[in-house]
């Protein structure tokens, strides 16, 4: 009996790296073929389901001993934090002992795309400058970026991949004068957009050439020379009453 070999290969995931020691996200029973029965390359009810692809090692599943005709591949489900392909892909069985790939994107693989989110952030300080400021965003996958706030204060950042990551402020000669926040932790989640603010307080420090104290002296100094001439005059008061007697 004629038969060949489907092969589903995932290839580099969109926007991931993986370590060398690293295991791919597991799938297992995620990729289902259906026997074409009417050879539309559609999937419909009249289709039959053949069965589950098998990994058979890391990112290769295949289906083995299929016979001559034509089938489906579909995904029904895919790795943590992506985004599951919907496509039905078409291949046809012609030859003994081939092996066929199926691809989502030619000459790469099947590609998974991740999940992502946007991050919003709002600047505000003390003495309302706002523009300029810099925020370091570190977290996913590696992912460690600097932006700058607008004129209005803003930094908007989409395309993030799910999951955490610390918003920082630079400290830099824009920053300097002020205290910087505490680094704040959020959450990405798919589709949405994740709000912040960061505030800056003036740091407070003395001014050159402060004369705030110099009233005080001269008080002082006024009430010395009132105690040195009470002194004097009383002395003189003293001698001449001595002088009488």
């Amino acid at each position: 009996m004629s038969s060949g070999k489907i092969t589903q290969i995932i290839g580099p995931v969109v926007d991931v790296e993986f370590g060398s020691d690293a295991k791919l996200p597991e799938i297992n029973n995620a990729l289902i073929v259906y026997k074409d029965v009417n050879g539309d390359g559609k999937l419909d009810d009249k289709d039959e389901l053949v069965g589950n692809l098998e990994e058979t090692s890391v990112g290769i599943y295949e289906m083995q001993e299929l016979l001559y005709g034509k089938y489906l591949v579909k995904e029904t489900k895919a790795p943590e934090g992506f985004v599951l392909d919907d496509g039905v892909y078409s291949v046809s069985i012609t030859e003994d002992e081939k092996t066929y790939d199926v691809e989502n994107k030619a000459g790469v693989g099947f590609i998974n795309q991740a999940m992502k989110g946007n991050l919003k952030i709002k600047k505000t300080s003390s003495d309302g400058k706002v523009e300029g400021f810099t925020f370091r965003i570190t977290g996913v996958n590696g992912y460690d970026s600097t932006f700058t706030t607008d004129k209005n204060g803003e930094i908007f950042v989409d395309g993030l991949r799910i999951g955490e990551y610390t918003v920082s402020e630079v400290s830099d000669n824009v920053s300097a004068g002020y205290i910087l926040p505490a680094d704040k932790k959020i959450t990405v989640q798919a589709d949405s957009t994740v709000e912040i603010e960061m505030h800056n307080e003036l740091r407070d420090t003395p001014k050159t050439g402060d004369d705030s104290r110099t009233g005080l002296w001269m008080v002082l100094a006024g009430l010395s020379a009132a105690g040195i001439a009470a002194t004097v005059i009383a002395s003189k008061r003293k001698k001449k009453k001595e002088g009488n007697e």
